[in-house]
């Protein structure tokens, strides 16, 4: 059914450069998911996964080509609204954290909200704490936590707004294999019961294995 698709890339296109020095970092990608979907995108670095996903969290704008999202044609967005969408639209797992060093945890978790304007609500965020199994860290700043509880904090910042789809990118790699099968885990039962959509990029193919549904993309385009 047409009314289950969340998100719908038509004919993306992004172009570096000009003339003869013109790189296609993406050629004319297509893409429908489905809510409540987990999608992994594989290919090799420089294939053009990592501006794909930057293109659908609206992080950057495509040459030509179009993204709807939950109904909303996200590139005619313009400044604020786009803005927002960021915020509200979309949740973002790094491969990094991306944590801010001087805030605490439950800090670094509401920072969506913070920028909004929004207070949280605070039955949701301490139910995301202990789904995450970091209840007790909210106090605590990023050195303070290992790689893995850092991962676990993000994945609430990500939920916290309540998002129509998360991208995630390579949300394992800085992890070790232990602390990274985690991860996965507890992002797969996380949409589960929350009935979220994730989009994850990765080389790992075991991480991809884990997806719905596999999307490999080579030199730009969907194959």
């Amino acid at each position: 059914m047409a009314d289950d698709i969340i998100l719908k890339a038509e004919n993306l296109v992004k172009t570096y450069g000009s003339g003869e020095t013109a790189v296609n970092a993406l050629n004319d990608v297509s893409l429908e998911v489905k809510k409540g979907e987990f999608v992994a995108v594989v290919g090799q670095s420089g294939s053009g996964k990592s501006t794909l996903l930057h293109l659908l969290g609206a992080m950057d704008s495509p040459t030509s080509g179009k993204l709807t999202v939950d109904g909303e044609d996200v590139f005619s967005l313009k400044g604020e609204a786009l803005a927002e969408y960021r915020r509200r639209k979309v949740g973002f797992v790094f491969q990094f954290f991306n944590l801010l060093p001087v805030m605490t945890a439950k800090e670094n978790i509401i920072i969506p909200l913070s920028l909004d304007g929004k207070k949280p609500d605070n039955d949701y965020l301490n139910e995301l704490a202990e789904t995450m199994g970091i209840s007790d860290r909210l106090g605590h700043y990023p050195h303070q936590l290992s790689g893995g509880q850092q991962q676990r904090v993000a994945i609430a910042r990500a939920m916290i707004t309540k998002p129509s789809v998360i991208l995630a990118d390579e949300p394992t790699g800085n992890l070790d294999s232990a602390s990274g099968k985690e991860i996965l885990s507890l992002l797969k039962s996380t949409i589960k019961k929350y009935n979220q959509t994730l989009i994850l990029i990765t080389h790992d193919s075991s991480v991809a294995a884990e997806a719905d549904r596999i999307v490999t993309i080579k030199d730009g385009k969907l194959v």
